[in-house]
């Protein structure tokens, strides 16, 4: 049987149909050919490149289309493509690893949220302990007041009804200068002044500057409450640490990207801190840069999962932190707010630290963080702060995210030097 390469139309890879012949001997199907000189607007041969003055007119290759038809009954089946095959098998068996992956990544993420539930369980009873153990505390306090109060009114009640008798007596009984015959004895005089002497009404108490004052023990229930508040505070701060502590496993490396940074910024070789300067620096023109404002990105950029850094601010007067949007405006004026695609953190010349919402937030902490750990959860939309040193939370902006996200910094104007200090990405973490 003759080979099947000669019943094959070089165009269409398949066995002739309707084959024709054009004058330099090439054999096409007649639509393949017909289809081939519309698409290219010329009558030439598709394999010698002949080229004809006119479309020859070309008739159906009766021998060849008879060749062709026979062979396309007798062909032998293709034998199986194994390397098809082959491939197929893989990826059955790379998609059944894919879920196998995904269902071990689901395992471990469920075994971590048992673990936080545990851990926040184990803190809140702590915390509900102290309050009631605080509460039993004013309960006790109160209830030991309620006691003297009982006691020191039940004195004075006796004390007023002796009073009362020696009173009524007073008014009852004769004088106990005259005698009184005794009837039983007429012989017998009792003399009443040898009785004891009752109290004489000018002697007794004056019960008007006596009074009993309601007291509702706000002294001690607001020593309570200091407590209480206290006790929560403390917990607080624990939940915080261990939160912290939680997602310093999402740490990753950050560094800047200096074809950002406005010419007013100098950046390090190393890419991990950036510092106002007085003057401009000869940097090129770039459609990323900042020309306005002194900020730089980051030059990695986030569009899903959880992601973690810090940043030493020392001792510096101002700066800004957070994440933003890649698509966000570098040029010219803009205001910093999520609406524009900022997520940011600042602490204003004065000592105020902001969250930078739209109006801005007052953020009140008792110790201004001298390293700062921002926090990107894209999924779920968060972005928090944390002050590293101690495990505080700082604030959080809850949003939707739909570009990818930059980490962004801005060291703040110099102060006449007071704030040259640069912002400088954190190669290791506190322990807390």
């Amino acid at each position: 049987m003759a080979k099947e390469k000669h019943f094959l139309c070089s165009l269409c890879r398949d066995i002739f149909t309707s084959p024709v012949t054009t004058p330099c001997g090439h054999s096409f199907c007649s639509s393949c050919l017909c289809q081939y000189w519309t698409r290219h607007q010329s009558k030439y041969c598709p394999i010698c490149r002949r080229l004809f003055s006119d479309r020859p007119d070309l008739s159906v290759n009766r021998i060849l289309a008879e060749l062709s038809d026979n062979y396309r009954k007798d062909r032998p089946p293709a034998p199986p493509d194994e390397e098809m095959v082959i491939d197929v098998e893989q990826m059955i068996q790379e998609r059944q690893q894919k879920v196998e992956r995904f269902k071990y990544a689901l395992e471990l993420q469920q075994n971590s949220y048992l673990r936080e539930v545990r851990e926040s369980q184990k803190v809140f009873s702590a915390l509900v302990h102290a309050m009631e153990k605080s509460h039993k505390a004013v309960v006790d306090a109160i209830e030991g007041r309620k006691r003297e109060e009982e006691k020191r009114v039940a004195t004075l009640v006796k004390e007023i009804e002796q009073e009362i008798q020696e009173l009524r007596k007073e008014n009852t009984d004769p004088d106990p200068r005259i005698a009184v015959k005794n009837d039983q004895d007429d012989d017998t005089i009792q003399d009443t002044a040898s009785v004891a002497p009752t109290m004489c009404p000018s002697e007794m108490k004056d019960w008007s500057k006596v009074a009993i004052e309601a007291d509702p023990c706000v002294g001690v229930t607001r020593r309570a409450l200091a407590d209480i508040m206290e006790k929560i505070k403390v917990e607080v701060n624990r939940l915080s640490k261990s939160e912290l502590r939680r997602i310093e496993k999402y740490i990753v490396d950050v560094n800047l990207s200096a074809k950002t940074a406005h010419p007013f910024l100098s950046v390090s070789e190393d890419r991990k801190q950036v510092s106002h300067t007085d003057k401009l620096q000869e940097v090129p023109d770039h459609p990323k840069r900042f020309d306005r404002v002194a900020n730089v990105l980051a030059k990695e950029s986030f569009s899903g999962g959880r992601c973690y850094w810090q940043v030493e601010v020392g001792g510096k007067m101002e700066w800004n932190l957070g994440v933003v949007r890649q698509s966000i405006n570098r040029k010219g004026k803009f205001s910093v707010c999520p609406a524009n695609g900022f997520w940011t953190l600042s602490l204003k010349a004065g000592g105020q630290l902001i969250a930078n919402t739209s109006p801005s937030t007052p953020l009140a902490l008792e110790q201004r963080p001298r390293k700062v750990g921002v926090f990107l959860d894209y999924t779920e939309g968060r972005v928090s702060f944390y002050c590293a040193e101690s495990g505080v939370h700082i604030h959080t902006f809850t949003d939707t995210f739909t570009d990818r996200l930059h980490p962004f910094f801005s060291p703040g104007r110099l102060h006449g030097g007071k704030n040259d200090a640069p912002l400088i990405i954190s190669s290791s973490f506190c322990s807390i």
